[in-house]
């Protein structure tokens, strides 16, 4: 009898711990699953920057994660510059619906650019210069009409701009701030410094710069 209470007191105990994992997973919302996706998909962070991107009950905000601010509740800016991360892009960053800005510039991320910033309707910056990207493109980026500014100097794409992309090429003649332009020329160390030649696309004029 008495083992029988005891197996019962333990199926219990196990039963609580999962469905408490399970919670605390379920507690993030769609946003923050979305960054834990990217985060699996750093497989070096020399800096430990993302080291609170975590579900554990004390940090499940993405809010409060290294790297990422927000505007009642929902994450606006993603900004990991400079860190020397090595990974991939994960496709469930179209998620972020209302971010206006993602800044990975000098990292190491490689592979292709997903599928899906041109469905962020309020992605106004989109900087990933100083990468290893390679392929084409996305050609949904050419449609996104909030997109601003898209950095994507020193990197090992891109192959052929998709007809969308020349799409940013419209009526006006506005030109990038000259005051960003210069911060990018005379940028500092680099964690892949290996180009001279790069681009800047911004609404409505694409820029090519040769040195």
């Amino acid at each position: 009898m008495d083992g029988n209470w005891k197996f019962c007191g333990l199926l219990v105990l196990l039963i609580i711990l999962v469905s408490h994992s399970l919670c605390s997973c379920w507690s993030l919302n769609d946003e923050g699953l979305a960054l834990l996706k990217l985060r699996e998909r750093v497989v070096s962070d020399p800096f430990g920057a993302l080291g609170n991107w975590k579900s554990s009950d004390t940090e499940n905000d993405p809010c409060s994660w290294f790297g990422v601010e927000c505007s009642g509740g929902k994450v606006v800016i993603l900004n990991l510059k400079d860190l020397c991360l090595e990974g991939a892009l994960a496709p469930e960053l179209r998620r972020l619906t209302h971010i206006k800005s993602i800044i990975l510039r000098n990292n190491s991320f490689t592979g292709i650019i997903p599928e899906g910033f041109g469905e962020l309707m309020e992605l106004e910056v989109l900087d990933l210069g100083y990468n290893n990207f390679t392929g084409s493109l996305p050609s949904d980026l050419g449609i996104n009409e909030s997109l601003a500014i898209l950095l994507l100097d020193n990197n090992e794409l891109l192959g052929a701009l998709s007809p969308e992309i020349y799409e940013l090429q419209m009526i006006s003649e506005s030109q990038v701030d000259e005051a960003l332009l210069s911060n990018v020329a005379k940028k500092g160390s680099s964690c892949n410094r290996r180009f001279s030649t790069w681009y800047v696309f911004c609404r409505f004029k694409i820029t090519s710069f040769e040195t």
